[in-house]
């Protein structure tokens, strides 16, 4: 399993299609036009991500590509419906919904965790963070996406 740590020079991201809570299908698919980030969270992960998205999007706005992905595995079918509405409630960006936890798991996703990856243009994840923001963890994220950008 991967760690708090940079990536192997193997490691890459699988392509993958979900919708997000509106309805909305995302076909997410390499190479890319900007550098990624992708956050995933759980019920307790996702109580972590604001803090990671936000100083992210503060340093870089739209030069790299945020998008969330909700773990939802353990979300009983009848009650789909119900979680959905609570994700539009609580989220005016979408946010893709991972049901069946496939993407997730192929990403290694650690449970309860914020799982912060970070993806250059052809797919390879450069870095991956888990758990809450904190300087030392941000600091690796920007001087990584720095060096991605040059």
């Amino acid at each position: 399993m991967f760690t708090n740590s940079v990536f192997a020079s193997d490691s890459v991201a699988k392509d993958f299609s979900l919708k997000d809570q509106f309805g909305k299908v995302y076909d997410y698919k390499f190479p890319r036009e900007k550098v990624s980030i992708l956050a995933f969270g759980d019920k307790d992960g996702s109580e972590q991500l604001e803090p990671w998205i936000r100083q992210i999007y503060d340093k870089y706005t739209d030069k790299v590509d945020i998008q969330g992905v909700a773990e939802l595995s353990a979300v009983p079918g009848i009650a789909r419906g119900i979680v959905r509405v609570m994700i539009k409630k609580k989220s005016k960006q979408p946010v893709m919904l991972d049901w069946e936890g496939k993407v997730s798991k192929d990403f290694n996703y650690q449970k309860k965790l914020a799982n912060i990856y970070l993806i250059d243009k052809t797919g390879k994840i450069v870095v991956k963070e888990v758990g809450i923001a904190d300087e030392a963890k941000l600091k690796k994220i920007f001087t990584e996406i720095d060096k991605l950008l040059k």
